[in-house]
């Protein structure tokens, strides 16, 4: 469960209902196919850009142009279902458990607060922060949606090459509406200060130490968050070593990923070769596995971690800590 410190919530400032009224808002998804498949079959490319997460050991994955038309996506793990979320501003998203006191919600795309989305449920009618799972407005505040997991970005040629998880293709047909929708969206993805002054507007009070805008990964735990700025990464050849609550963690991203992630691993050297990346005493990470001198492998303890702009991250987590340096 996340914890943020946030205020008490403010309809005033609140987009309530649908800003992209007249798209379906949530998308039901039960079909899958190995990654494997769809890669041979042509049912994604390479450069396919994703939104997965992992679960039990089994890696998820939708194509972005998907989740962006859609913004909540919800499916079924073995027998735990689960709702994942990504909002087109702040360039993240979260995977929840909606089963909340023994009830399945079925949410969807509603509005925005903070400069984020707002996710809303049918049964209960009530507004939920979409990184958190915490009830704003509406009957169930007061309450959390439990955490299952973080979201990645990554190609299909990476979610590929981690065999390890067993990766999964999940995808729906998107109708010629959806698909300009999408496109849209992804304009704005990129570049959201075409829609600044709406999201401006939502927003009481900002944290002004880092552009409005700026990308970075946020790792965070129940008590501490810290925001490392892409630039102070790719300052460091985009590989850099530093301490999280006391431990070693190394911030990378290899020159085929589309984003960076944080592991811990205690290491002085950090240096990219192709898609390995070389640590101390013939250590290597490669694929999402930490390889140890004599070649075996073991699975990469990861941080809370998650790839959003400055503006939401602050004020999700206020008073959290930037890596300058």
């Amino acid at each position: 469960m996340l914890a943020s410190k946030s205020l008490s919530f403010d309809p005033g400032r609140a987009v309530l209902q649908d800003y992209l009224e007249g798209h379906p808002a949530r998308l039901m998804v039960s079909d899958f196919q190995p990654m494997a498949e769809a890669l041979a079959n042509g049912v994604v490319a390479p450069d396919t850009r994703l939104l997965a997460f992992e679960l039990d050991g089994q890696l998820y994955a939708t194509p972005m142009s998907i989740v962006l038309a859609y913004n909540v996506i919800q499916g079924q793990h073995q027998q735990q279902p689960w709702m994942m979320t990504f909002c087109n501003a702040c360039n993240t998203g979260m995977v929840f458990n909606p089963i909340c006191d023994g009830q399945l919600l079925h949410f969807q795309r509603r509005g925005s607060y903070d400069g984020l989305l707002l996710i809303w449920d049918a049964e209960t009618q009530s507004y939920w922060q979409h990184i958190t799972g915490e009830c704003l407005y509406g009957v169930s505040v007061g309450k959390q949606l439990a955490t299952l997991t973080v979201t990645r970005q990554m190609t299909a040629a990476e979610a590929n090459g981690m065999t390890h998880l067993n990766p999964l293709l999940l995808t729906s047909q998107l109708t010629p509406e959806q698909a300009q929708l999408s496109r849209l969206m992804e304009k704005m993805r990129d570049n959201p200060t075409r829609q600044e002054a709406g999201i401006v507007a939502t927003i009481a009070r900002e944290d002004t130490r880092r552009p409005r805008f700026e990308l970075g990964l946020g790792v965070l735990t129940t008590e501490h968050s810290l925001f490392i700025p892409l630039e102070v990464l790719y300052a460091h050849n985009s590989a850099l070593t530093t301490e999280f609550e006391g431990r070693p963690l190394l911030v990378y991203q290899l020159p085929d990923a589309i984003a960076p992630v944080a592991a811990y691993a205690k290491s002085r050297r950090a240096e990219l070769e192709r898609d390995v990346l070389r640590l101390d005493s013939g250590v290597y990470i490669q694929n999402d596995l930490y390889y140890t001198a004599d070649g075996r492998s073991q699975v990469l303890m990861r941080p809370t971690q998650l790839l959003m702009r400055w503006y939401g991250f602050a004020l999700t987590f206020p008073g959290c800590d930037i890596l300058t340096s």
